[in-house]
């Protein structure tokens, strides 16, 4: 498999534990995430991602999350509550019908584990209790439940979740062998979910979700900012999705009266590869010098790790070679704060009716640190792709100026020779502008600044406001917190 398409799968399931959510439990989930032991079959790059203004690295194989000390104020008793009740669900899925095969897999996996074949899941564990179980195609697919002796001391988490895959039909003993562990966390949590690759050709996907028992999923198509219409799966508590029923849908868990998820489905809108045809229309708004092949690379990943937030592929806005651009780096780490660098910009249409868009940076020279690139994300109301438009873009301001100062990247008409920064009618920044680009330091807060493009005669062109940082407004919701 490409580098470039592991990568897109790396940045898929980031984004599904980055995702700013509108209540506390995301804070919570953060502090309590459990470290995740995934098959990335080989990746061995490193890219940074920003998401609000912070960066994340996508490491290796079997990366770690180490949750930071938990805030006092902030229970996360309501969601191990929920997290009980699906320990205590019986099992689901048509294969679990068999309380024989179900028996027989919950006791070899017990004894698997007390014998450490399960390298990720060492600590002492009194019970297997499995939860989903089902033949998906041509695959067998299973999630089973570590009882701890003790709670995990760092996260809390009673339980541990592995989900097992092998061949459709595959007997018990199979099913619980090493070989079959798809996914290792040290913690199961309300909701969990697993992507499995099917065999039927390159790209496709099987994807399992689950919830306690009782509550039910229900699912709709993703518009662009009309309101979704949700319908109930017939499967109730969990879901499947094949490579022949997926499509560009939300997923939506209530329990009794309350809504406790609303998430994208897995999967997204990028073809694999992406074709030629829509490559073309990628390009075709595209301001500055951006190459085919990096467009191709990049659209593609991004479109993978936005998934079904996102209406349209992204759209390639705006590319050039940018100085001292800001990377997020620390020289007292060794890495550079500051680079010269390829800088490309992307936009695509989200369920919310706004944009959403990356900026991605390529330094010149390779870091010590391996990170191969680094970037930020915003967020707009109006198309940014319009050639005739302004679109000023927020990146980390601490290395360009210390914190009054703020880094600010402007893709411009072609005809623009100038960019002026205004705040309140007056001018505070004033640059040129090449090649539809320009940078340039602004005063802090950004809120509020208006960035006006000239051309040659001082006539200005277009105008616009400062983007928001970070990829907001999807509707996105965790709320397994609440009582």
């Amino acid at each position: 498999m490409r580098v470039d398409e592991e990568l897109g799968r790396a940045l898929a399931e980031l984004s599904s534990t980055l995702t700013p959510q509108p209540d506390p439990y995301g804070r919570v989930l953060a502090r309590y995430r459990r470290r995740r032991q995934r098959r990335l079959g080989g990746l061995a790059l490193a890219l940074v991602v920003s998401v609000g203004g912070t960066a994340f690295a996508v490491a290796g194989p079997a990366r770690t999350t180490q949750p930071p000390p938990a805030n006092p104020n902030e229970s996360i008793a309501p969601v191990l509550a929920w997290s009980d009740k699906l320990l205590q669900s019986p099992p689901r899925g048509a294969v679990a019908r068999d309380t024989g095969y179900v028996r027989q897999l919950s006791d070899l996996l017990l004894d698997a584990q007390r014998r450490g074949d399960f390298p990720n899941l060492t600590v002492p564990v009194n019970a297997v209790r499995v939860l989903f179980i089902d033949d998906v195609n041509d695959q067998r697919i299973a999630l089973a439940a570590f009882v701890r002796d003790r709670p995990d001391p760092v996260t809390g988490w009673p339980s541990a979740a592995v989900w097992l895959v092998a061949e459709k039909g595959a007997s018990a003993g199979k099913l619980a062998s090493t070989g079959s562990v798809r996914g290792t966390s040290d913690a199961l949590e309300p909701y969990e979910s697993l992507a499995v690759d099917d065999p039927s050709g390159p790209g496709k996907a099987i994807h399992v979700a689950i919830a306690p028992a009782g509550c039910v999923f229900l699912t709709a198509p993703a518009l662009n900012g009309n309101a979704f219409q949700w319908a109930s799966e017939p499967t109730g508590s969990y879901l499947i999705r094949t490579p022949q029923t997926q499509r560009p849908e939300w997923w939506r868990v209530n329990c009794g009266e309350v809504t406790r998820k609303i998430t994208p489905g897995r999967g997204s809108l990028a073809a694999k590869p992406i074709t030629d045809a829509q490559l073309a229309t990628a390009m075709s708004r595209v301001r500055g010098n951006v190459t085919a092949q990096r467009a191709r690379e990049l659209v593609y990943q991004s479109a993978q790790s936005a998934g079904y937030r996102l209406t349209a592929l992204p759209s390639v806005v705006w590319g050039g070679h940018v100085a001292g651009v800001p990377t997020g780096g620390s020289p007292t780490a060794g890495e550079p704060s500051v680079t010269n660098g390829q800088v490309t910009v992307l936009a695509a249409p989200t369920v919310d009716g706004n944009w959403v868009g990356e900026v991605t940076i390529e330094p010149d020279q390779p870091r010590s640190d391996s990170v191969i690139s680094t970037g930020t994300s915003f967020t707009v109301s109006t198309d940014p792709t319009d050639p005739a438009g302004v679109l000023a873009v927020p990146i980390d301001g601490d290395a360009a100026g210390g914190e009054d100062q703020q880094f600010l990247l402007v893709v411009t008409p072609a005809a623009a020779t100038t960019v002026r920064v205004l705040r309140d009618g007056q001018e505070v920044a004033r640059a040129p502008a090449s090649g539809s680009g320009a940078a340039l330091t602004v005063p802090r807060p950004t809120a509020g600044l208006v960035v006006m493009a000239l051309d040659g005669s001082g006539r200005t062109l277009a105008g616009a406001q400062v983007s928001d940082e970070g990829a907001q407004g999807t509707p996105e919701t965790d709320a397994w917190n609440q009582d």
